[in-house]
C-alpha cells in the first residue's frame, strides 16, 4: 500500500501541545467547540428561514396568477 503520510510513526500525543488555543482539554478547546456548535445551529436556522421565505413568496406568486386554490 502507498504511504502518503511518511514520518507519522515518530509522532505522539505531544503534537496536541502546539495548538493555538491551548493543550488538549483546555478552556480554549471547549470555547471553540461551543462557538462552532452555535454557529452551526444559527446557519441551519438561517437556511430554513430563507427557504421558507422563498417558498412562501413563490406560493403567493402562484396564487396571484390564479394557479393556487
Amino acid at each position: 500500500m502507498f504511504d502518503a503520510f511518511r514520518g507519522h510513526e515518530a509522532w505522539d500525543e505531544s503534537v496536541t501541545d502546539f495548538w493555538t488555543y491551548g493543550p488538549h482539554n483546555s478552556t480554549g478547546t471547549y470555547v471553540l467547540t461551543v462557538l462552532g456548535c452555535i454557529l452551526m445551529v444559527a446557519a441551519f436556522v438561517g437556511f430554513v428561514w430563507l427557504e421558507h421565505k422563498k417558498v412562501t413568496a413563490q406560493a403567493e406568486r402562484l396564487k396571484a396568477a390564479g394557479m393556487g386554490r
